[in-house]
């Protein structure tokens, strides 16, 4: 009985690791469309893009907790530097 405890809280809990925003150093991109697609695909609904301080900032939804957030890309990598909630 445990096991089957166990292993449906697994899969239950999955989706919700799926839904994780991005890490810094992830790879999300810097064509609009790609980057909103892996903001998404991380569980970052995004708003919209814009430039800051030599970096494209996405604002964007948290789909797990509802928290507007801030992404930062480097954009010569199409890497995650920073990520803040938003004020």
């Amino acid at each position: 009985m445990k096991l089957n405890l166990l292993t449906l809280l697994a899969l239950t809990t999955m989706p919700m690791a799926a839904l994780a925003m991005p890490a810094v150093g992830d790879m999300i991109g810097t064509e609009p469309e790609a980057a909103k697609v892996a903001l998404e695909k991380a569980g970052c609904t995004v708003d919209e893009f814009e430039a800051e301080d030599g970096k494209i900032e996405a604002k964007c939804k948290d789909a797990a907790t509802g928290k507007d957030m801030e992404v930062y890309i480097d954009p010569a990598s199409g890497k995650v530097v920073d990520i803040k909630a938003e004020d």
